[in-house]
């Protein structure tokens, strides 16, 4: 199905049947978000999100970045503008538009049914960071490098979702270091705060996220989808009650697949869950 899209700075690769590659394609730009580059990941991940086979996907850079943030060249350009959110007037409503249309890329990535691996080699800045964070796992390379940068650029140091997801992972207190200060934060600390929660030698990071990608695909299919919707919807829970409340809805939903059914019968047959 992948096929029909028209993608020129991304690329997509099935690993497996089940798992997705989804690789940002701009390695002499250090893969800078691009206009184009944003609609087509904002493209690919439709997509995704319309491919039932797929379980998991990982998203990685080409070449020695990850994503090195906005690519700055581009983001005056008012041709690169219109032909992504279309032609209008310059002025708030088109600034506006502009921003907003760059932020559906972190809400992409939380809405769409697959968990998502974030597998970080080198920068990731900016927009590059806010995607990182927008991921459901992230593991990283020894050489990746973490920061907010928009502070530099004379705007707010907050964007690309970063001021809600990075406090989430990190704590206010380290979060409004990173964002106040674009400090730089190698793949060691990151691991240390659990901005990441793996690391792997550079040339075994993409092996190191399929495997993780494979683990997660042993797991009954509903199973997984119902649990990242679970995630990110009671990271905003009001009270703890209001989070077993969705779990609850997810557990009876489940039940009814007739996984458990399944995996109770591989448990007892010593085999592994056949889930369809």
């Amino acid at each position: 199905m992948y096929d029909k899209l028209s993608l020129s700075n991304v690329t997509l690769d099935h690993v497996t049947p089940e798992i997705v590659l989804l690789t940002l394609h701009r390695p002499e730009a250090r893969n800078a978000l691009s206009w184009a580059m944003m609609k087509d990941i904002k493209d690919a991940l439709h997509a995704i999100d319309a491919d039932n086979r797929c379980r998991v996907v990982i998203l990685t850079g080409a070449g020695k970045s990850f994503c090195a943030g906005l690519d700055l060249t581009d983001q005056a350009n008012p041709d690169s503008i219109e032909a992504v959110v279309g032609p209008m007037k310059a002025g708030p409503r088109l600034g506006m538009r502009s921003q907003e249309y760059m932020a559906e890329m972190m809400l992409l990535l939380r809405k769409i049914q697959q968990p998502v691996i974030a597998a970080v080699n080198g920068h990731a800045y900016g927009g590059g960071l806010g995607l990182t964070l927008a991921s459901d796992i992230r593991i990283a390379a020894h050489s990746a490098k973490f920061c907010t940068q928009f502070i530099r650029l004379g705007i707010s140091g907050c964007d690309a979702a970063v001021s809600y997801t990075l406090p989430r992972l990190i704590g206010a207190s380290r979060a409004h270091d990173m964002i106040m200060t674009a400090r730089v934060v190698d793949a060691q600390q990151a691991e240390a705060w659990g901005l990441v929660t793996r690391l792997a030698d550079e040339d075994a990071l993409q092996d190191a996220a399929v495997e993780l990608a494979q683990e997660l695909c042993n797991f009954s299919p509903y199973g997984l989808v119902s649990t990242k919707q679970a995630m990110w919807a009671n990271l905003d829970a009001t009270s703890m009650e209001a989070a077993t409340h969705v779990e609850n809805r997810n557990q009876i939903l489940n039940g009814l697949s007739g996984d458990v059914e399944e995996a109770a019968a591989a448990f007892f047959e010593k085999r592994k869950p056949n889930f369809e």
